[in-house]
């Protein structure tokens, strides 16, 4: 009887297996395809990105190579052409290679547009990214107004910001230039007072606070006593004097 019982249970099993199969069965083989698909998808969109990025990187190292032996503009020429095609991180190497080309060829605004097409390409390294905006206010730093140089960098200002300092000292030349004298000298103490500024930096910084100084009031209580001007006798002194009287 125990038998006849497990053989009724187990047809009974295999009917709704046999119903569930049916009923799903299609979904279930979908399911499957759809992740053999995947999985082979990505496997080869991976081999495709390592092989683009070994092609990249081989032509990166060739343009390099030519570079040096070429006229600075013909060499920028050639790191733009590379840029607008390269994968995202080769294309930033080779924006910061072409703005440095354009700089020493003597064509500032060329500079700054290549990076300003770093600056706003999102796949790029941020860092890069807000290394790319410095470089472009410094460039402009003798040219563009204080609000200019404010709104590209003004942001970097920041205790988060890896190119703090270098934004502060940007910001400060220009208000410097500008006659904001009090505000160029709060960039440099800022400057200054981080522990982590390098040793030339926080140099220069001094440097242009003693240029600063001449331009910013004392505050009153080191206000030097007025010409001819006596100062006055401490709180002990008529005591004194009258000791000195009473023998």
């Amino acid at each position: 009887m125990t038998d006849l019982f497990r053989e009724i249970e187990e047809d009974l099993r295999r009917d709704r297996l046999k119903q569930l199969w049916e009923k799903y069965g299609i979904y279930l083989v979908g399911i499957a395809v759809g992740i053999v698909v995947v999985a082979s998808a990505f496997v080869g969109w991976r081999a495709w990105e390592r092989s683009r990025n070994e092609e990249a990187s081989a032509r990166y190292s060739e343009i390099v190579e030519q570079a040096a032996k070429e006229e600075p503009a013909k060499a920028a020429a050639a790191f733009g052409a590379f840029a607008a095609s390269a994968p995202s991180g080769y294309a930033a190497l080779a924006h910061l290679r072409q703005a440095g080309a354009l700089v020493e060829a003597g064509d500032t605004k060329g500079a700054v547009a290549a990076f300003d097409a770093l600056a706003e390409t999102s796949s790029a390294p941020q860092m890069l990214r807000d290394m790319a905006r410095v470089k472009a206010a410094l460039l402009l730093v003798d040219t563009a107004s204080y609000d200019d140089i404010k709104g590209r960098i003004a942001s970097l200002n920041d205790a988060e910001s890896a190119w703090r300092n270098s934004a502060r000292e940007v910001l400060g030349l220009s208000a410097y230039k500008a006659g904001k004298y009090q505000e160029a000298q709060g960039y440099f103490d800022a400057i200054v007072s981080d522990a982590t500024v390098s040793a030339g930096l926080r140099d220069r910084a001094h440097v242009m606070l003693a240029l600063i100084a001449p331009h910013v009031p004392k505050p009153a209580s080191e206000a030097k006593p007025a010409a001819g001007g006596t100062p006055s006798a401490p709180n002990n002194a008529a005591p004194a004097d009258a000791a000195a009287k009473a023998e």
